[in-house]
């Protein structure tokens, strides 16, 4: 098991978290992470942005090197950059906030397609939590959370899309390509310069992390929402005939009444997500200059 923040300054791997009131299951994630069994030496670096819910003091408490930056000036883009350029480990991961590492051989397994000089990102898979206190959003389970074109335009483009949730970069990689100011999205922004260069993306199957989500209806505009202007930004907008299309298509209400029948929907927006995800990817795309935080 590796010493973190030992005397030494000099680590193999820095893992960076970027936090805002991370909530209880802050705890979980830092003992899944110090609990790494390598021999790889990493610190855990956290960028915090206002936190006020008591990820401070956890942060603080179990010894990750803490950075705070005003609230008002986040950008998934900038401060993932920033949080780069506070370290010299040549590899670079990138954990949510509430992502749980699943396995002590997570680190190692996670960084592993990287010795690849062909891979540019290491991106690990993400299962359902069955401690959290919420279940997984059915349309995230079922497969159905990305079914609007602007997606698929992004897939059919670029490949599999790439999530930050929980990745890894090599250092020379980022000096290369860097990040660019994104207000959300910064994961595709990153995955589409990799394209450009020809360099590829690793999807390894035995360094996965607990995390899942369940939305409000709110939440679930905004995010959706976010999205379609995050996508905009990226060339993959949204029109009309995409949201008709989108409405259109037959699929997804069989799989509501699939859903229906085997009394899997419960909330708000697990009965409206079919409509809502297109009409709020509509607006992000259309009507919206600044991303909301959800």
């Amino acid at each position: 098991m590796c010493g973190v923040n030992a005397p030494s300054e000099t680590y193999d791997v820095c893992i960076a978290i970027l936090v805002r009131d991370a909530g209880g299951l802050l705890p979980r994630l830092l003992d899944a992470v110090f609990s790494q069994r390598t021999l790889r030496r990493f610190e855990v670096l956290a960028i915090d942005s206002g936190s006020s819910d008591g990820s401070l003091d956890v942060l603080r408490r179990d010894g990750v090197r803490l950075i705070e930056i005003p609230r008002d000036t986040f950008d998934w883009g900038r401060t993932r950059d920033f949080a780069y350029g506070q370290s010299s480990a040549p590899i670079m991961v990138n954990l949510s906030q509430d992502a749980i590492p699943m396995r002590t051989d997570w680190l190692d397994n996670l960084i592993r397609p990287l010795e690849d000089p062909g891979m540019g990102v290491s991106c690990g898979s993400s299962v359902p939590d069955p401690d959290r206190a919420f279940p997984q959003f059915p349309w995230e389970r079922n497969g159905y959370f990305y079914f609007t074109r602007e997606i698929r335009a992004f897939v059919s483009r670029y490949g599999r899309g790439l999530s930050f949730a929980n990745s890894a970069v090599p250092r020379r990689v980022w000096e290369q390509f860097r990040f660019d100011e994104q207000p959300t999205g910064e994961d595709f922004q990153f995955q589409r310069k990799l394209h450009g260069a020809g360099l590829g993306i690793a999807f390894p199957d035995d360094a996965p992390v607990l995390h899942h989500h369940h939305y409000t209806i709110g939440a679930l505009w905004r995010r959706c929402r976010n999205e379609g202007y995050a996508l905009k930004r990226l060339g993959c907008s949204y029109s009309e005939w995409d949201l008709f299309m989108d409405l259109a298509s037959p699929r997804k209400y069989i799989q509501w009444l699939r859903e229906i029948r085997y009394n899997r929907l419960h909330t708000a927006a697990d009965f409206l997500f079919p409509v809502v995800r297109p009409l709020a990817v509509y607006m992000g795309s259309r009507f919206t200059w600044k991303p909301i935080w959800y």
